[in-house]
């Protein structure tokens, strides 16, 4: 696995690295036994039905890792996989990405995601030279709204329900850090 960030997070070790093929197992577990909270904020969740399925995501993402489209990492704490966050559809004309990210209901309500999500930002000014990273988030999902706004994320858009057959609509939020607006 590459290392992307270490840091520590109150008395855990953090390790952010790229997903790879050895972690499939690991993350189906995790978003098997957290499927009913995952569904409720992310649609993919319902279609991740095999390990297969996690194998298909991850061949996927070191693919579009490549591209420099994509950069989807777990989040590791004392050696164990947590959860995951990404920057996707990374413009690298425009400098911008969105972030994402999801975290098992082990590890919630300790602030780490917090830390994870300004650590990644940062990251992704220092490291990488975006200049903006938007995230985005369903109205009601307090625990997104949460994080994006402790990260100084700033409110930037509020999107209604797009019909698309097959799914419940849903409203969209839009947050947006800039470079520009770091301390």
């Amino acid at each position: 696995m590459k290392t992307i960030l270490e840091f520590k997070h109150q008395d855990d070790d953090i390790m952010i690295g790229l997903v790879d093929m050895t972690m499939a197992q690991a993350i189906f577990k995790l978003v098997q036994d957290d499927r009913d909270m995952l569904s409720e904020w992310l649609p993919w969740a319902n279609s991740m039905k095999t390990i297969e399925d996690e194998y298909a995501f991850i061949e996927f993402a070191q693919i579009e890792y490549e591209k420099k489209n994509l950069m989807a990492c777990v989040i590791v704490v004392n050696g164990v996989i947590a959860g995951m966050i990404d920057l996707h559809n990374i413009d690298l004309k425009n400098l911008v990405a969105e972030i994402g990210y999801w975290l098992s209901a082990d590890f919630q309500h300790r602030g780490l995601m917090h830390t994870c999500v300004d650590k990644l930002c940062r990251y992704s000014f220092n490291q990488m030279g975006l200049k903006e990273i938007k995230l985005l988030a369903r109205p009601d999902n307090q625990a997104s709204r949460h994080v994006a706004e402790s990260c100084d994320f700033e409110l930037v858009s509020e999107i209604p329900a797009v019909h698309i057959v097959g799914q419940n609509d849903k409203d969209w939020v839009i947050y947006s850090r800039k470079i520009q607006d770091e301390k």
